[in-house]
């Protein structure tokens, strides 16, 4: 874990910090298994009533995790068709106007979620009746997008273009080198890009919260609404299943590109 050189110091440090972090997590997981409906540490004993409790209970968490998973997809894989084209097109040819294209495509990042909330609720209170689902997957298409752009737009400025001018010397189509040759390349990039706006609409909870609907509610604001009204183990038992969907997706990322690149 640890290079030979790392001194005594930063070791301990870096303990304390691992520590820290991962304190909450423990907590939260053995809190999830209390038999009582107080969140206590160390749990008075084993029950898993609260995992049956999110599937069982009024609230309906598993149609809030459905409408986030279909919104978080959906949002995701049209913001890639979008995405992707735009950074290649503005990291390959010299455009006229690249660098405001390129602060348009990352401008929703600087906005602050309530007033984007704010105007897309208007706007679709101006535009009459509005389906929840559409407005809400409407507003994490764009939100979501700048993490796509800039994530492959960071590739593809070091991106070596000599290899598409090699192989087209070698009679290759501008579709296939496209897809057999720059796409693989710079896939760390749209891939840690797709993950990071997929966990971005999947944990949003401003903006659902504020154009959902009775028929149409995401899992974070359902969360938030079953917050208001009782605090028991139900909470721990969900963040210890989200807990290990993320754990699940960083696993994933390993297989894919690897953490490192992702990192980068």
């Amino acid at each position: 874990m640890f290079d030979k050189r790392t001194g005594n110091f930063t070791k301990i440090v870096s303990i304390c910090a691992i520590i820290f972090f991962m304190a909450p997590l423990v907590v939260i997981i053995l809190a999830s298994f209390s038999p009582t409906e107080l969140v206590l540490f160390p749990p008075k004993g084993f029950s898993l009533k609260w995992y049956h409790n999110i599937f069982s209970s009024s609230v309906n968490f598993m149609s809030g995790l459905s409408n986030s998973l279909e919104v978080g997809i959906l949002a995701t894989l049209l913001d890639l068709l979008i995405a992707v084209p735009a950074a290649l097109g503005l990291a390959k040819y010299k455009v006229r106007g690249a660098k405001k294209l390129e602060t348009f495509f990352a401008s929703p990042m600087y906005i602050p979620s309530i007033t984007f909330s704010l105007v897309l609720l208007q706007l679709f209170a101006m535009m009459g009746r509005v389906p929840a689902s559409l407005r809400i997957f409407a507003g994490h298409l764009i939100i979501i997008m700048p993490y796509i752009f800039r994530n492959t737009y960071s590739i593809l400025t070091t991106y070596n273009w000599t290899l598409e001018e090699a192989a087209a010397s070698l009679g290759a189509s501008p579709r296939r080198t496209t897809f057999d040759i720059t796409l693989p390349l710079v896939k760390a990039g749209i891939v840690s890009g797709a993950i990071l706006s997929f966990l971005y609409s999947f944990d949003e909870a401003v903006l659902a919260s504020m154009l959902n609907s009775p028929k149409f509610i995401t899992l974070p604001v359902r969360i938030m609404n079953y917050m208001e009204y009782a605090f028991d183990p139900t909470l721990a038992a969900i963040s210890t299943l989200l807990i290990l969907f993320s754990l699940l997706i960083i696993i994933l990322v390993e297989k894919v590109v690897g953490l490192n690149m992702f990192m980068k």
